[in-house]
């Protein structure tokens, strides 16, 4: 498909069943790729053959400190990082607004906002973005179709959505680009245990997300700035 030798990817939740696959379609087109974890490194998250590609760095990306010193460390190993994937976030199920705890309702807008916020910060602070730079976000489905039970997941996600919008104007012409995926339901195990019996027929296999990040960041893909892709599957 094309190359990203040469390119330094970030991918925040590398560890998580979206980013182990998007990171690893950084590493096969030739990327080094970076990925976060918290506590422990899950085996089989590094594939066989491909360790030479990969640095694993512990950080806890909801947190100001600890972002500035993950791209401190990237830094010292790469220079820079070309690519930022904030693959990053979660989902609580809640109910309704009236019921939701103010605890539940920070820890959505902590989990799925601030982390996109503190890490494109930091990757955009970096002394050597230059004429090449791409940055990631994950959406959702729920911007365009707002549902029940899910307001502090559906308003972080939405501020995800802004933020991509406003930054793809101030980034615009720069050579450096922001977009976001917004997927339906992805085809994972947590999403099949937490849903069993549920019809996964029209989930969105990761493998079609990472496959359009994969564009994003190709020489083409440069003239795609600001936008919100939906990944709906047959949802």
């Amino acid at each position: 498909m094309m190359s990203l030798k040469g390119k330094t990817a970030l991918v925040t939740g590398g560890t998580g069943a979206l980013g182990r696959v998007i990171a690893k379609s950084f590493a096969a087109e030739g990327a080094r790729v970076v990925i976060t974890y918290r506590g422990r490194i899950p085996p089989g998250v590094i594939p066989a053959g491909m360790k030479n590609r990969y640095l694993a760095i512990e950080a806890d990306v909801t947190s100001e400190a600890s972002v500035a010193a993950l791209f401190r460390k990237v830094e010292i190993v790469s220079k820079k990082a070309d690519i930022l994937v904030n693959a990053v976030g979660g989902f609580t199920a809640g109910g309704p607004l009236s019921s939701t705890t103010t605890q539940e309702w920070r820890g959505m807008l902590r989990l799925n906002l601030d982390s996109v916020f503190f890490c494109s910060r930091a990757y955009l602070r970096q002394k050597r973005v230059t004429s090449y730079g791409r940055i990631i976000n994950i959406a959702a489905q729920t911007i365009f179709r707002p549902s029940a039970g899910k307001v502090g997941y559906a308003v972080s996600k939405g501020g995800v959505a802004t933020l991509t919008g406003v930054l793809g104007e101030e980034l615009r012409g720069s050579g450096v680009t922001v977009n976001a995926i917004a997927p339906s339901i992805l085809k994972t195990p947590a999403n099949r245990k937490s849903m069993r019996g549920a019809d996964t027929s029209g989930w969105v296999d990761p493998r079609d997300v990472a496959d359009t990040i994969l564009h994003l960041c190709s020489p083409s893909g440069g003239s795609i700035n600001g936008a919100i892709i939906p990944i709906f599957g047959g949802v």
